[in-house]
């Protein structure tokens, strides 16, 4: 029996850069790797963004038909991966890895990850699984950077793992020092359970009862876990009734009236409409929008809402320390 043809296999995270034609910018690096490099089947991975302005999903979609269409590869698969902080590579190694054990691993397949997509935390994560070996003995996982079209041929060149990890956990340690020095500028969080307020420096929102125990419980959420909770269907977790009408009755225990609907709800067993829900955090992030000077400042501490239409995530995007319980 002869030997199986090579199937060669392209890897990378869809970045900014790759919006392309969508933001009237040059091709991206994946495109212009894919003009150099031969590639059957090209894997793009992407993860949600809490930016208005930026859908990866929408990148990694564009960039699946160009490909095809400009046949640089026979098959695209885009890949939707859930990592918290693309800053961090402790959070974006686990979900990377994960995905790679999936892939067909043998002599027959050679893997080509491009890391110049992404961000300098994800090009240290390729670095890492390319050194553990878990790829073919005979064809290792090769890493390549892409050079700008502007400089002219080659477009890419292999990445020498002992002088590209310094400089990427360099240039890491440089974007990590940014991101505290920004965080430093966030104000502080005063939520005040007594008083049933919530301050922003010295501005406090007006938020309502039910506003005010809706942001606590997202707030009590990203100090615990500090993860976002999802929320799909026709209507919320039990749990999350119980936690609003246990935050509402601590804060405004005199504001009874209104507790016994809910209340009465948890009785005779019936579900909190998540219509209702998503009218009371579009409530509570209008009174932050409407107070705070800063567009940039109020989105900071609105309650964040990311994700497809039937399962969306809900949470806080400040940092923890950052909030202050009286």
């Amino acid at each position: 029996m002869g030997k199986q043809k090579q199937i060669n296999i392209l890897l990378s995270f869809v970045g900014v850069n790759d919006a392309g034609k969508l933001k009237g910018n040059s091709e991206g690096a994946i495109l212009t790797a894919l003009k150099e490099v031969k590639a059957d089947i090209c894997y793009l991975l992407w993860n949600e963004s809490n930016s208005k302005d930026i859908s990866f999903s929408q990148i990694a979609d564009y960039l699946k038909s160009e490909i095809l269409n400009r046949n640089l590869a026979r098959k695209v698969e885009t890949v939707k991966l859930l990592i918290t902080d693309v800053t961090d590579h402790n959070e974006i190694y686990s979900p990377l890895k994960i995905f790679c054990d999936q892939l067909q691993k043998d002599d027959n397949h050679k893997y080509t990850a491009a890391i110049s997509s992404g961000t300098p935390s994800m090009q240290v994560c390729w670095i890492l699984l390319s050194e553990s070996g878990e790829f073919s003995k005979e064809y290792p996982l090769k890493l390549i950077r892409v050079r700008e079209p502007k400089f002219g041929k080659p477009y890419t060149k292999e990445v020498k793992l002992a002088t590209a990890l310094p400089k990427i956990i360099s240039m890491e340690n440089e974007i990590n020092l940014l991101k505290q020095e920004k965080e430093a500028l966030i104000p502080t969080l005063n939520l005040n359970l007594s008083k049933g307020t919530v301050s922003i420096g010295n501005v406090i929102i007006p938020l309502s009862p039910i506003e005010f125990s809706y942001y606590r419980y997202f707030c009590d959420l990203l100090i615990k876990s500090s993860s976002p909770i999802r929320l799909s269907g026709l209507s919320a977790p039990k749990e999350f009734l119980e936690k609003i009408i246990y935050y509402h009755k601590k804060s405004f225990p005199e504001s009874d009236l209104f507790r016994v609907e809910l209340e009465s709800m948890i009785k005779k067993n019936f579900p909190l409409s998540l219509t209702t829900v998503r009218g009371n955090i579009s409530k509570t992030n209008k009174k932050f929008r409407q107070t705070l000077a800063s567009d940039a400042i109020s989105k900071l501490f609105e309650i964040s809402i990311t994700g497809k239409r039937h399962a969306k995530l809900y949470g806080l995007n400040i940092p923890a320390e950052k909030i202050i319980i009286e």
